[in-house]
């Protein structure tokens, strides 16, 4: 056997394993055609006003042509179900939920629970924390009572080693 006979050889199951795998994407797309990436679910914890509260939001991605969704200024775009498992209710209050960047400098409400404990958004931040604030009514514009859970976007848990372990001496501060 030559040597382009193997290569068009490989280039042919090559072409088979593609179309195999491009066939079972779409089947598993459904009637848009949008293949949605597999969903990533966040564990949210309690605080020290909430201890021993806890629950989880799980991340997709909308549906979209080209399998990530991205807002006009580039930020990749995530569907948010917030749902509290754990966590002692006072009465009368109300428990917003919030997205903001890592800095804190951006921010937005992402609504209330409902009386199933759960919620849906969407965020379009690369890096974001959620949490959830106790406040006596959901019309406030900035959290103003205790944070009662907060999690942490998959990729918000990247950080620079600089300051930690033998780089100490460093400022990872610097490096954001």
């Amino acid at each position: 056997m030559s040597q382009s006979t193997s290569v068009i050889g490989a280039a042919a199951v090559f072409a088979v394993a593609l179309g195999t795998l491009v066939a079972g994407e779409a089947r598993a797309a459904g009637p848009t055609g949008a293949c949605l990436l597999t969903p990533e679910v966040v564990r949210l914890s309690g605080t020290q006003s909430a201890p021993g509260s806890r629950g989880s939001m799980t991340l997709t991605q909308p549906g979209s042509p080209f399998e990530i969704t991205v807002d006009e200024g580039g930020f990749q775009t995530f569907d948010i179900e917030i749902q509290v498992e754990q966590m002692r209710k006072r009465r009368g209050a109300v428990y917003v939920a919030w997205a903001a960047k890592p800095e804190l400098d951006e921010w937005v409400q992402l609504g209330t629970l409902g009386e199933d404990n759960r919620l849906a958004g969407r965020v379009a931040w690369n890096q974001f924390l959620i949490f959830v604030s106790e406040e006596a009514s959901a019309d406030v514009e900035r959290w103003q009572g205790p944070i009662m859970l907060t999690g942490l976007s998959p990729s918000g848990r990247l950080h620079t080693m600089a300051g930690h372990g033998p780089f100490e001496a460093m400022n990872c501060q610097l490096y954001y």
